[in-house]
């Protein structure tokens, strides 16, 4: 009887194990099958980009949400991942089913989970997009060949990697009008150094005293090319050489300096806030918001002012 219980308690463990390492028996089911079109969706709102103008990439799908346990657990893995394969030729789009526009923001900034992030703000249950593809257990993923149709469906992110690793790039054409781009001042980056030298007037606190300097930028460059969320970053004298300046008192010499410091910041906001429209950024044929980061210096020899 002992060796029987035992033999019973084996085959039960055995079989235990089995559903826990194919979790897709579970939680899968209802997921769209391979060769299915995947549903077209809108996944950026501002620019009105779908699905279905992905079209010729491979694409990823995570379905997630911030305040999944499983899906916190997924992100080292996942970032990973972004960072071996992602590229022009695939495409990730992470759909969340928060209902907290400024949690589910926080956690996908915090984290550095790159790509396309989309969400209805939307419980899953009552999700359109949900009940499109299926998904009643999250994390879940699919993956999507050239022509939008599934080829994984699957819960579990090591299937995932397994996958990724098998992909045909050779079958991905993109037209050059959508290829990758970086966001660019028109004209390009001698341009713009012309512009920062023709459009800055030098403090003249800073001329007066022989102080030079260097002002790190970041801003928004938005979809449609216009500039955004300008702001200092760094802010720095660099050079300080007029006996002038060097004469002066402890106290009187900090309050010039921190009052050229602002001047240098002010100038430098003024100035980039009012450029024209850039060439937006263009990833995986969409128009997407990017921050770029722009350091000016400031140099009396030339009475110019030019990126770093």
């Amino acid at each position: 009887m002992k060796k029987l219980l035992l033999t019973a308690y084996a085959l039960l463990a055995g079989t235990l194990t089995g559903l826990a390492q194919d979790l897709d028996s579970l939680y899968a089911q209802s997921m769209l099958k391979n060769g299915m079109v995947a549903p077209d969706f809108v996944i950026d709102s501002a620019t009105n980009a779908r699905l279905q103008d992905l079209r010729g990439r491979f694409v990823v799908l995570h379905f997630w949400a911030s305040w999944c346990p499983d899906c916190r657990r997924d992100t080292p893995e996942l970032k990973r991942l972004q960072e071996e394969f992602a590229s022009d030729s695939l495409v990730f789009i992470h759909i969340s089913f928060d209902t907290d526009r400024e949690r589910w923001m926080k956690y996908y900034m915090d984290n550095d989970i790159e790509g396309l992030h989309f969400c209805e703000m939307t419980k899953m249950k009552d999700s359109r997009i949900a009940q499109a593809y299926g998904i009643k257990w999250i994390p879940s993923i699919y993956v999507l060949n050239t022509e939008g149709k599934v080829i994984l469906a699957t819960v579990e992110i090591e299937k995932l990697r397994k996958r990724l690793g098998l992909l045909d790039y050779s079958r991905v054409y993109i037209p050059r009008g959508r290829r990758a781009t970086d966001p660019m001042f028109p004209g390009g980056d001698e341009v713009m150094m012309r512009y920062l030298a023709q459009h800055i007037d030098y403090p003249r606190t800073a001329s007066n005293y022989g102080l030079q300097g260097q002002t790190v930028v970041k801003f928004l460059v938005e979809t449609d090319g216009t500039i955004s969320n300008v702001r200092v970053v760094a802010n720095r004298i660099t050079v300080d050489n007029r006996l002038v300046y060097q004469r002066l008192a402890g106290d009187e010499k900090r309050r010039i300096r921190e009052q050229v410091l602002e001047q240098f910041a002010e100038e430098a906001i003024r100035v980039v806030s009012g450029m024209p429209k850039w060439r937006p950024c263009i990833r995986h044929g969409i128009p997407m918001k990017v921050e770029y980061e722009l350091p000016i210096n400031f140099k009396i020899d030339y009475g110019i002012h030019e990126m770093g």
